[in-house]
């Protein structure tokens, strides 16, 4: 575990009474939630959105496991205690190993943002293909194919892409075989409302597993988000904040 705070954007008044923690995730950086921090930083949250290990110019960690992830961060819950915590794709993999270490009776709203938390040999593989394709994806590349993106967002992505290592999503997909974190929902503490938002199926081709996954938790609320791409964030900020804020106002 680092000693120090591992590097962070952060959004909103650093004496809000309010904390939000968001993690994002494989390839990418703090800045893919630019849209979603503001939106939550303008409801009073202090919002703070660390960058990965081996993200946005880190360097790794002794390996490459999901929960190295994690412990890097322990020195944010440490810090201080939040009301919403969210991950965006591998993301919501690294708050699910987080969940142990979340207060366990002061109420916490947790939201995973199209997070696959089961996935086969043969979905990874075409995943880290795809992923890796993306690698090459210029601004404009992006708007084109996500109509929904602003240029902010298309940016964003691309240059998470391009300052990552790599050699980042074989990296990962090799310490993390199988990709298995289903059963992490077991350390979910009472006080902790969670919540899973899935892109609509007929645009994510592991939407269906996802929602499948997802439904045999009684207590994680499942919620597809329709005309979503994987990208929830950049396409349907509005949606997140709705679904983080309604576990704290229950």
């Amino acid at each position: 575990m680092s000693n120090t705070i591992p590097s962070a954007s952060q959004w909103g008044s650093p004496t809000a009474s309010k904390r939000a923690l968001l993690i994002h995730g494989l390839n990418s950086s703090s800045h893919t939630f630019h849209r979603v921090a503001s939106m939550l930083a303008a409801k009073g949250y202090l919002v703070v959105a660390p960058n990965l290990l081996a993200h946005a110019l880190r360097t790794p960690g002794a390996d490459f496991r999901v929960q190295t992830l994690a412990d890097d961060l322990l020195p944010y819950l440490q810090a201080a205690e939040y009301d919403i915590v969210m991950g965006h794709s591998m993301g919501g993999s690294v708050v699910l190993s987080l969940l142990k270490y979340l207060p366990k009776t002061r109420p916490t709203s947790v939201v995973l943002i199209d997070s696959s938390v089961e996935l086969t040999a043969e979905q990874l593989a075409v995943l880290t293909a795809g992923r890796i394709h993306d690698v090459r994806l210029t601004p404009e590349d992006h708007m084109s194919l996500n109509p929904l993106w602003t240029r902010q967002d298309a940016i964003w992505r691309s240059l998470g892409s391009q300052i990552a290592r790599q050699t980042n999503f074989n990296d990962h997909r090799n310490g993390n075989t199988p990709w298995s974190f289903s059963h992490l929902f077991a350390d979910k503490p009472a006080a902790v409302s969670l919540t899973a938002l899935i892109a609509d199926p007929r645009s994510n081709s592991n939407g269906s597993s996802k929602l499948e996954t997802i439904a045999k938790f009684e207590d994680v609320r499942a919620v597809i988000v329709p005309n979503a791409s994987h990208w929830i964030q950049n396409e349907f900020p509005e949606v997140i904040v709705e679904e983080a804020l309604r576990n704290i106002e229950e």
